[in-house]
């Protein structure tokens, strides 16, 4: 399984060249690099891009909602805990709300100098 950095890397390089999948080869230099759009590190607007991407993706059924099978889907692909999401409510289902709520809390957990940019190091 890719490590975490590759794997964040190769869907923000993906959101950002707006197709399905980036080539390994350019995820790998942009991880070398620690290069994504053009900065160091990962901004929280690259981010919530790549996880905004992540949620269309997996919600197959266009309800604005990860079941529990979408996600289980989703995490047996090769999703790496950037992308976790959390039902908040118990109802069953991970709102893009909550989903939203979940990665926020994802991002502070991982920026461990709190300066708002997950570098090579942190992620």
């Amino acid at each position: 399984m890719p490590d975490l950095r590759q794997s964040v890397l190769a869907v923000v390089m993906a959101a950002a060249a707006g197709s399905a999948a980036a080539t390994p080869a350019a995820a790998q230099e942009a991880m070398d690099l620690g290069i994504v759009g053009g900065e160091i590190g990962m901004s929280a607007m690259d981010f919530d891009a790549a996880r905004t991407s992540f949620f269309y993706q997996h919600d197959r059924d266009g309800d604005f909602a990860l079941s529990f099978a979408e996600m289980s889907d989703a995490m047996l692909h090769g999703a790496a805990r950037l992308f976790d999401g959390y039902d908040l409510d118990g109802d069953g289902l991970i709102t893009f709300d909550e989903y939203l709520q979940s990665g926020l809390d994802i991002f502070r957990s991982m920026d461990l100098d709190g300066d708002g940019v997950l570098s090579g190091h942190e992620m």
